[in-house]
């Protein structure tokens, strides 16, 4: 059982718990998921299985999408609806024209402060456990890129409510973003609802709730295939190699793959692209970085480097 597994994370369960209730309910070892949900947000959850996470770490890179919602005129501890309020204002003169204002001012590349209730590890502790003691860790800036920000409804009053969508890069924050959005508003804002529709190219739409694979029948392939997500599809986005027959102990052993070793090359690959190593029977051997172009694919040069083999 190796492969990629979407889930519809529900509310108030961390992204730990919902990988552990998996791993309980199809009886595997080897698991885990490629991107932490708060336990107040909801959506998209990827979960590698058995071989899989081994690419965790070019699952963790893609950038997500978000859709969420933020309130105006009161500021929180966690920066979301979980934490005490410690600020309010009376933001009924906040304008839909404003936000959107405020918001072009947010896409592209920003440097942004974690929350210090986080999972983030610092000094082998996790913040949320620090800032629950009291302890305050002064964390650095670090720039994490929007790619779009985009207001989707506003409600005014006393404490507007507005419903956004977001693309962005790794490690950003949408709690921080919401914060300091609040802050150029200069009423202060919380996040008070987080939905993670999209990473890479994986969807919410294909992603099964947590309560439909804990009654899965474990002996059903058929239904399980039909869920998972073959190691060689894990990721789509990478352009596909596949070797001749009976080259796969090649790429067990890491030998160097040449042009008489391939049977197809992407014509659109180019050096640099981390690209798939698959046989012909379409099982992922192995991840790999491009030495050439597809186009010219020269026959006496290597081919590739290899950044993972998964091949035994």
């Amino acid at each position: 059982m190796d492969g990629v597994l979407l889930i519809n994370k529900p509310e108030g369960i961390t992204s730990y718990e919902v990988v552990k209730r998996v791993k309980k309910c199809l009886r595997i070892d080897k698991i885990g998921h490629a991107g932490t949900l708060d336990p107040a947000a909801v959506g998209l959850l990827v979960v590698c299985i058995g071989k899989a996470t081994k690419l965790t770490p070019f699952l963790q890179e893609l950038d997500k999408t978000y859709r969420g919602k933020m309130v105006f005129g009161v500021v929180t501890s966690t920066f979301d609806k979980e934490g005490e309020i410690i600020q309010e204002k009376n933001a009924s003169s906040l304008t839909k024209e404003k936000v959107e204002g405020i918001f072009h001012k947010f896409q592209g590349k920003i440097l942004q402060v974690p929350p210090v209730y986080s999972a983030i590890h610092w000094q082998g502790r996790r913040l949320y456990d620090l800032a629950r003691e009291g302890v305050k860790v002064k964390l650095s800036s670090r720039e994490v890129q929007i790619y779009k920000l985009k207001l989707l409804g506003f409600s005014p009053g006393v404490h507007p409510e507005v419903e956004f969508e977001v693309s962005c890069s790794k490690g950003t924050y949408i709690r921080s973003l919401c914060k300091d959005i609040g802050e150029a508003s200069s009423f202060g804002a919380y996040q008070s609802f987080l939905c993670r529709t999209k990473i890479g190219p994986f969807s919410l739409e294909k992603a099964k709730d947590l309560e439909e694979i804990e009654n899965i029948d474990i002996t059903d392939k058929k239904r399980l295939d039909e869920i998972i997500y073959p190691l060689s599809e894990s990721l789509p986005h990478f352009p596909k190699v596949v070797v001749k027959e009976g080259t796969e102990k090649l790429v067990k052993w890491g030998r160097p793959l040449y042009f008489a070793h391939l049977s197809t090359i992407p014509s659109t690959m180019e050096k640099g692209d981390r690209v798939r190593i698959c046989s012909k029977k379409g099982d992922l051997l192995a991840i790999g970085v491009s030495l050439q172009n597809g186009f010219y694919f020269v026959k006496d040069r290597v081919g590739f480097k290899y950044l993972r083999v998964l091949i035994n």
